[in-house]
């Protein structure tokens, strides 16, 4: 749910009341987690025949799936460069700090992406940005990535289904559904440009609990209208929304092929195609709440998915686990270092300092 960026409380710290109470229960849910992932990999295969597997991986996939991962990143900061709207920060390789701290280190928080999106607001007022315009940018993101996800598995299916690895007895179903998929996912770019759009919506608002509910029906339409307006100049024209959604394109590609990569050097051999299907189905699990990342749900998902297109179970699991640490565990020292960079007191940037650094 996007938060209530407009009343969002102004703190000196990320972690804001109850820090203590904060990290004692990030570490519950992550012992929850760890303790869901023991149970349900006893039961499909055991832990200790993965770990076995684990051990004559082939090193050299490391490289690529690695590499992939930081283009992911690159992707992202080079997409949050446009997504700025009016503001002057960040470039490209401030975005990229920006993105390590929100998606990398926000992966591994109870809360995630949303304690990733607090620590670089926290930083990106202290670079000339408002808070409202931080979180305009990053929740623009999050809208962007989501329908880029839509139509990167509808057109993974129907690339699936033509090379037959997906075997049914109607593979018209397939490329029908893959259709009105993209078909939804263009309506929502549709309805995200047309200003009528956010008043007709603003109607559901007195249907959630909340301040909004006691606003009057005016109140809420106004709000959603200024709101609807900074989401469409952050998108920008259309140029800017076509580069924005081929960048969140190319950051899902990205990582399900480090996915693939480590499915490869456990010796399970699917095709790129097959990798991306598995690969949406780890981020849709991982969207579960109070759940950081999904982690043990996509431990139990993935493996299960790809049983189907004849890898055992046990290497699956080898897989997931060692892509788990190269696309979640790996971003998160990213980003905790990314994070303890931008912490350093600056000056608000200019116009000149962007395109220095862009």
């Amino acid at each position: 749910m996007i938060p209530d960026i407009g009343s969002a409380r102004e703190v000196g710290s990320p972690v804001g009341r109850g820090p203590k109470r904060a990290r004692w229960r990030q570490a519950l849910y992550i012992a929850l987690a760890v303790a869901f992932v023991y149970a349900g990999v006893s039961v499909a295969g055991g832990v200790s025949d993965a770990f076995d597997k684990m051990r004559h991986v082939s090193l050299w996939w490391f490289v690529p799936a690695i590499a992939a991962v930081g283009l992911r990143f690159v992707f992202l900061g080079a997409q949050l460069r446009y997504l700025r709207g009016a503001a002057h920060v960040p470039g490209i390789r401030l975005g990229i700090t920006v993105a390590l701290v929100a998606f990398g280190l926000g992966g591994l928080m109870p809360a995630s992406p949303a304690e990733g999106f607090t620590l670089s607001s926290v930083a990106l007022r202290q670079r000339g940005m408002t808070q409202r315009q931080a979180w305009l940018m990053l929740v623009s993101s999050q809208w962007a990535q989501f329908w880029a996800l839509i139509t990167v598995f509808a057109l993974d299916r129907v690339a699936v289904a033509a090379t037959g690895e997906i075997h049914r007895r109607h593979p018209w179903r397939i490329v029908m559904v893959s259709i009105a998929l993209l078909a939804i996912s263009a309506g929502a770019s549709w309805v995200i440009r047309r200003p009528g759009s956010a008043r007709r919506i603003s109607t559901l608002g007195r249907w959630i609990p909340g301040q909004q509910r006691h606003q009057s029906e005016l109140q809420r339409a106004e709000a959603a209208t200024t709101l609807h307006a900074e989401i469409r100049l952050a998108l920008g024209n259309r140029r800017n929304r076509l580069r924005v959604s081929v960048l969140s394109a190319l950051c899902w590609v990205a990582d399900a092929l480090a996915l693939w990569c480590m499915l490869a050097a456990v010796g399970a051999r699917v095709s790129i195609e097959v990798a991306v299907i598995a690969y949406v189905v780890a981020t849709v699990v991982a969207w579960a709440p109070f759940v950081p990342s999904g982690i043990g749900l996509a431990e139990l998902a993935v493996p299960a998915l790809l049983y189907r297109f004849h890898v055992p179970t046990v290497t699956g699991l080898a897989a997931v686990l060692l892509w788990r640490g190269v696309s979640l565990v790996l971003p998160a020292i990213a980003g905790a270092v990314a994070w303890l960079s931008l912490r350093a007191p600056t000056r608000p940037r200019t116009r000149s300092d962007e395109h220095a650094s862009v």
